[in-house]
């Protein structure tokens, strides 16, 4: 979820969405004993360092815990916000899904536009894909451990869902083709993803939109002056960004996607808000990855909501129990697990 960046300036913006995000990070409370949680630096080709917090299940017995990963890329335009902004759900997949999750930062615009954001993202899932990395690190001694056999799921909401199926895609072309341009001088990711999870995404502009979808690429025009996102905010967005909308590097639908079928992810959940200006980006991709063969689809479009994700900020549509739930449901399906709905939902 990405506050509207029409007006304010980017030093303005940073700092609204940092006090509403501590609004909810005191709502959500310290680390349940149930869970564990540390902060680690995820190292970046360029000497940098991405602040990511780990979240993963507590476990008090003596036998190794094999577990999937669940990355999730917060959103804000590619400008705003932190990985405190998806600790909210990254607790509750560790809680009721026994995920180990991490929530990074990455790169930002403006100070590094395009197509540093989606690069950072693609180094930093490189880095976590080697399981050493965890294990050896803040699952040392714990008896969880990171086994890419049990799923590696990118998730991630607005432009954190750009970017997951950003890298999502840039992966599989890799596999395909192990000499591709795409991802030279860069870590390959070691083991494939094998579930993806895009709330809310950002995937296309009118110069890329394939022309037998304009017919059903109408949330644009219908939801224009939308209250969160609307289409002047976008317009400031894309003037901090200066994406190339014809890169893969900015979409996927800029790869062969028939070529990649067999190795993306195999399943991929989308979500989006009835009244959202991108609520078709997901409704159009989603189309065009059962049409490509690429990978099984769900949806959800939530009725009567703008642009707004499970996420900590402190909003009644993005902790709605129907948020929650089906964020849930779709989590579980892309793990092919199953949470206890006589659970208490986290925030």
């Amino acid at each position: 979820m990405a506050a509207s960046l029409a007006h304010p300036s980017v030093a303005e913006s940073r700092q609204f969405m940092q006090k509403w995000t501590e609004e909810g990070l005191t709502i959500l409370g310290p680390c349940p004993p149930h869970l564990k949680q540390d902060t680690i630096k995820v190292p970046l080709p360029d000497g940098t360092t991405s602040r990511s917090i780990v979240v993963w299940p507590a476990d008090t017995t003596n036998d190794t815990r094999k577990r999937p990963l669940v990355v999730v890329f917060h959103g804000g335009g590619w400008v705003i916000g932190g990985p405190e902004f998806v600790l909210s759900p990254a607790r509750g997949y560790a809680s009721l899904l026994g995920a180990i999750v991490v929530c990074p930062t990455y790169k930002y615009a403006p100070e590094e536009p395009f197509p540093a954001p989606m690069h950072s993202a693609y180094d930093i899932v490189a880095w976590l894909s080697h399981p050493e990395n965890l294990n050896e690190g803040p699952l040392r001694n714990t008896n969880i451990e990171f086994d890419p056999s049990q799923g590696i799921i990118l998730s991630g909401v607005s432009a954190g869902a750009n970017l997951s199926a950003v890298v999502a895609g840039i992966s599989a072309a890799d596999a395909v083709d192990k000499s591709s341009k795409l991802t030279e001088g860069r870590a390959v990711i070691e083991h494939p993803v094998t579930g993806v999870f895009l709330s809310i995404p950002l995937l296309f502009h009118e110069s890329n939109l394939p022309a037998k979808y304009a017919s059903i690429w109408t949330s644009r025009v219908e939801h224009a002056d939308a209250p969160v996102v609307s289409a002047e905010a976008l317009e400031v967005t894309d003037s901090r960004l200066k994406p190339d909308y014809h890169s893969p590097w900015f979409s996927p639908i800029n790869l062969d996607l028939a070529k990649i079928a067999g190795h993306h992810a195999p399943r991929v959940y989308f979500q989006a808000g009835q009244r959202d200006i991108l609520r078709d980006d997901a409704v159009v991709y989603a189309k065009v990855l059962e049409e490509k063969g690429v990978a099984e689809t769900r949806i959800d479009i939530i009725q009567n909501i703008d642009h707004a994700g499970w996420c900590t900020i402190p909003h009644p549509d993005t902790h709605s129990d129907e948020m929650r739930i089906k964020s849930l449901d779709g989590m579980a399906w892309l793990l092919g697990k199953e949470w206890d709905k006589s659970s208490e939902l986290p925030y």
